[in-house]
């Protein structure tokens, strides 16, 4: 069964301030709770490819990812990871001059065991950390 994530929020901010902090894969790993590394493997014109290393509960995770990029959104799909499946998207609207609505959408599924163990109000938490995590080194 596949778990969501759905985030929505108008910022004060510019949506070309918001986006870039949003498609800066590099520098995921400054600011993403247990992200360790962040790094950008390939750039074909909108298409990256990055890998994002965390460490959660003493264990290691990579999940490698090929994002195809427009001028206000990201599509996130898994290529490798601890994921059976993982696609997200970042969608970020400008309201006016100063202020942006920024929109996250994920759809997910953990291995078997792993999902049995994760409930939902755990990777809510989880990702409204992350989540909350971008807010904050956008505004």
């Amino acid at each position: 069964m596949d778990k969501e994530i759905k985030f929505s929020k108008v910022l004060n901010v510019s949506q070309k301030k918001a986006f870039e902090v949003v498609s800066n894969f590099e520098k995921y790993k400054e600011f993403i709770p247990g992200c360790k590394n962040s790094l950008l493997i390939e750039r074909k014109h909108s298409v990256e490819v990055g890998c994002l290393e965390f460490n959660i509960l003493g264990k290691e995770y990579y999940i490698e990812s090929k994002n195809i990029l427009s001028e206000d959104s990201i599509e996130i799909n898994q290529i490798k990871g601890p994921f059976e499946n993982f696609k997200g998207t970042w969608m970020v609207k400008k309201e006016n001059d100063d202020s942006c609505k920024i929109d996250f959408y994920a759809s997910f599924r953990l291995p078997f065991l792993l999902n049995a163990l994760t409930p939902q109000p755990l990777i809510d938490k989880f990702s409204n950390v992350v989540i909350d995590s971008f807010i904050k080194r956008v505004i």
